[in-house]
């Protein structure tokens, strides 16, 4: 309340005597005090009060700091309207009234103090605690205050005066900040929904002191609740697992449905309606019992609780604590299994993400300043794409592309980047050179920048269909071929008659045939070199001179078509361009094996006789095609053709695994 300055006239101020001036003002107090009997205290009558005191209680009434005389023997109390609160449900009686009286629960801690200021020791306490029962029930208080001893002309302690300060609001809200600073600290730690619980049941229950504290969420049914975390005092049994919530009393379920506080300060002294909760309150061995529900979504969903064997009074600040936890906790429950969820879709993922046989890369797209997708930085790969590419994770993670496989085509960064920029997947097959592999990619977008690809190698496949082709190709070709040594065969024949011209063709053209499914065995276990090479150029010889010169050397299935399909172009374009296509041709085929891991074939044909060679063909044809896919691409052996003037030249080697040397 608001007081005008001291020695300003109130009501039942004026005409105060002289000797009472100095109770003048003073607000509730000031006229409690000229109204008090004093004459029936140890002070005795105002008018009659040494000086000190009555210059004390001028000071005191004008200040708005709580302060309070204790005065004489009996130590007489005597204070303003800023004091009075201090004494909760002891006011106004403890006006007048002895000290030990009026602090009879705190005096084994205060009435030293006093005595001591009586004996001429003054006191500074900056924050001292005491456990008052000044309105009807227990309760922590914190003051902070002076003693002073007050003399009197002799310089004997006539009394002693206190200015102090209830300071319990600063100590609880300190205490409350440092709570909730630890709990909040220890949930954040937690990753499990029930430590979770159990952590904020212990703090809760330490924090108040009580003997139980515990953290329930209530079931689907919406009929029962199950306690997750709990905390016991010593001797205090627990509660934990599934109970039913008509257990409580029916007004007590509408509250918890309701989303309200329900505090029990004594459950022996409920009233009837409520006897089976006080029958289960009893059987659990509460005495005092403090339940926040917390409703979610229109239903209750969970209950923070705390119960003290003994009755109890639940302050205000303490219910709003125990609020502010249980929806911390709730957070804090609903935080953790949302971890534990990704943590389990995590490993799930993980699972498949390192079992998978298709090799799979998390990456970023990474752009030129033009905004284009220009590069890209793996993120992460799994086993399966190590192996596909034959290269290790830790050689790319954290790495571009580009630093990680030089020389990598820009098809890839492009092509990832549609998938980033448009959304859609894409799909495509392309090789990576520097690999000498194919792949089959389909990336999705994962997040913006972000995209995820799965690889397939198809480099077999695609060499597959390669080979389908130039087979198919060949086959072409080969028939083509075929009508062109046919030709050869009737414009070189030489017959003295009809019949013997007929029979000369027909011999040739069955050789031709004979040879011709020779090569198309796909079956074929393999041959004898030379027996190979006159078996393929036996058709295509029409009295022209041939050399065969080499020694033993039985080729392995793979070598022996790829090699007959060699020699087949070579006498081919023999026939067409070279030696084979003149009657005074002619050609030499010699061989040795070189000795080596695997041992090499170096194989030397020479045409002589034939056209004069003007020199290399302007572009290859397809016969030179087909060499370098048959001597090189199959076999990994080395061509080399010379265009001489007298005829073509052609040297292959050829590596011959498990062939003796």
């Amino acid at each position: 309340m608001s007081e005008p300055p001291f020695g300003a006239a109130l009501a039942g101020d004026a005409g105060l005597p002289a000797t009472r001036a100095f109770l003048a003002g003073g607000g509730m107090l000031g006229g409690m005090i000229r109204a008090h009997r004093w004459e029936d205290t140890p002070l005795g009558p105002p008018a009659g009060w040494p000086a000190a005191l009555k210059t004390l209680v001028a000071v005191m009434l004008g200040a708005r700091q709580p302060m309070f005389v204790a005065w004489g023997p009996e130590r007489t109390m005597l204070y303003n309207d800023a004091y009075a609160p201090l004494c909760g449900a002891r006011h106004p009686a403890a006006l007048g009234a002895p000290f030990r009286c009026v602090w009879f629960d705190i005096l084994d801690e205060v009435g030293p103090i006093l005595e001591r200021a009586f004996a001429g020791e003054p006191t500074q306490m900056d924050d001292i605690a005491f456990t008052m029962h000044r309105n009807g029930y227990p309760e922590e208080a914190h003051f902070s205050f002076s003693y002073t001893p007050v003399r009197d002309p002799a310089g004997r302690v006539e009394g002693m005066f206190c200015a102090c300060d209830e300071i319990t609001g600063r100590v609880q809200s300190s205490r409350r900040q440092a709570f909730r600073l630890a709990l909040e600290a220890r949930l954040r730690d937690l990753d499990d929904p029930r430590a979770v619980m159990a952590a904020a049941a212990e703090a809760v229950g330490r924090h108040l002191g009580c003997d139980r504290a515990g953290y329930a969420e209530v079931e689907a049914d919406g009929a029962h609740y199950r306690i997750e975390g709990e905390w016991c005092a010593p001797g205090m049994p627990g509660l934990g697992g599934r109970r039913a919530l008509r257990d409580h009393a029916g007004s007590v379920i509408a509250d918890f449905c309701a989303g309200r506080t329900v505090a029990v300060e004594d459950a022996g002294v409920l009233p009837a309606e409520r006897a089976a909760a006080a029958a289960v309150y009893r059987a659990i061995g509460a005495r005092a019992l403090l339940t926040v529900p917390l409703v979610k979504e229109g239903r209750l969903a969970a209950a923070l609780f705390a119960h003290a064997r003994a009755p109890r009074r639940w302050t205000p600040e303490e219910q709003r604590l125990v609020q502010e936890v249980a929806e911390r906790t709730s957070s804090a429950v609903g935080r953790a299994r949302a971890e534990a969820a990704l943590r389990a879709s995590e490993a799930r993922w993980r699972g498949l993400f390192r079992n998978m046989h298709e090799g799979v890369a998390l990456c970023e797209i990474l752009r030129d300043g033009a905004g284009r997708p220009a590069d890209l930085r793996f993120l992460e790969v799994n086993a399966a794409w190590a192996g596909l590419t034959g290269i290790p994770a830790a050689r790319v993670l954290g790495r571009r592309l580009t630093d990680a496989i030089p020389g990598i085509e820009p098809f890839w960064a492009e092509t990832f980047g549609r998938a980033v920029d448009s959304g859609m997947p894409v799909h495509a097959e392309y090789r990576a050179a520097p690999l000498g592999r194919w792949f089959e990619v389909i990336a999705y977008r994962t997040e913006p920048e972000r995209f995820a690809v799965l690889f397939l190698d198809v480099t077999e496949r695609k060499l597959a269909e390669e080979r389908q082709a130039l087979l198919a190709r060949e086959v072409d070709h080969r028939a083509k071929n075929a009508l062109t040594v046919v030709q050869s065969v009737l414009r070189l024949t030489r017959a003295p008659d009809l019949p013997s011209y007929v029979r000369a063709v027909e011999g040739r053209v069955a050789a031709l045939a004979r040879a011709q499914s020779l090569l198309a065995a796909d079956r074929w276990q393999g041959a004898d070199l030379r027996t190979l090479l006159l078996a393929e150029l036996g058709p295509f010889l029409g009295g022209q001179r041939l050399v065969l010169d080499g020694p033993l050397v039985p080729l392995p299935p793979l070598a022996a078509q790829p090699l007959a399909m060699a020699v087949h172009e070579l006498a081919t374009n023999a026939v067409k361009h070279g030696a084979l296509s003149a009657a005074a041709g002619r050609l030499a085929v010699r061989w040795s094996l070189r000795p080596g891991t695997p041992p090499e074939l170096a194989l030397r044909w020479e045409e002589r006789g034939g056209p004069p060679v003007p020199g290399p063909p302007a572009r290859p044809g397809f016969g030179s095609r087909v060499l370098e896919g048959t001597v090189r691409s199959q076999l990994g052996g080395r061509v080399a053709l010379a265009w001489e003037t007298a005829g073509l030249a052609c040297d292959l080697v050829l590596p011959l695994p498990g062939v003796a040397a």
